[in-house]
């Protein structure tokens, strides 16, 4: 009889016990998220179906909304953290990865983020090329093959596989483009989440 009510005891107390988020998920009364890095070169470029080349994560994400009313959904809700040593970015637009507002990394000497917490990493910032000599324009005939031609392939496999910019009560997934400057592991990365939703932390180490 005894054993019985401590076996009740115990199973109040596991009851009772807050449960911790699973890695690669977060979510509160609003929104659900779930999602998995992708750090190998070569598996990047098979989930994008292009190469964008070194110096990028993907984060595969996927999103439930849990209101009432649509959600509105966009990239720039989603900023990876790296702990190893203190990269901070902001999920990328296809085109700042391969358009015309290509990315450069700048050195900086110390970038503060949260209460007593240094970052010493690099930070990320579009550069729009300049033109110093700009020629006239003049106006261009139609031309259908050469339009093709003028197509940007990483540009266009991006656009197809990014998490959409959105409204929507429905899931939604895509890809989630960070820059990240040398080698890292997943359990170094945080994926922090500042919406419509509320603000959540999503981190990739082992289950507790």
């Amino acid at each position: 009889m005894k054993r019985v009510f401590i076996l009740i005891a115990l199973g109040f107390s596991l009851l009772a016990a807050p449960r911790k988020p699973l890695p690669g998920q977060a979510g509160n009364d609003n929104i659900e998220l779930v999602g998995s890095v992708i750090l190998d070169r070569e598996e990047i470029k098979q989930a994008i179906g292009a190469d964008p080349g070194p110096g990028y994560i993907v984060v595969k994400m996927q999103v439930t909304p849990k209101m009432d009313k649509p959600l509105a959904i966009s990239t720039t809700d989603f900023t990876i953290v790296s702990h190893k040593d203190g990269q901070r970015s902001m999920a990328l637009s296809p085109g700042e990865i391969a358009g015309s507002g290509a990315l450069m990394v700048k050195a900086a000497p110390e970038q503060s983020w949260g209460p007593g917490t240094m970052l010493n990493g690099p930070i990320w910032a579009g550069v729009t090329p300049k033109n110093n000599n700009p020629e006239p324009k003049t106006a261009a005939a139609p031309n259908k093959e050469g339009d093709k031609k003028d197509k940007n392939p990483l540009l266009e496999a991006l656009k197809a596989k990014v998490l959409p910019d959105t409204q929507t009560k429905d899931p939604v997934e895509g890809l989630l483009y960070f820059p990240i400057d040398g080698k890292v592991k997943a359990k170094d990365l945080t994926i922090i989440y500042k919406g419509p939703a509320g603000r959540l932390m999503m981190e990739f180490g082992e289950a507790r």
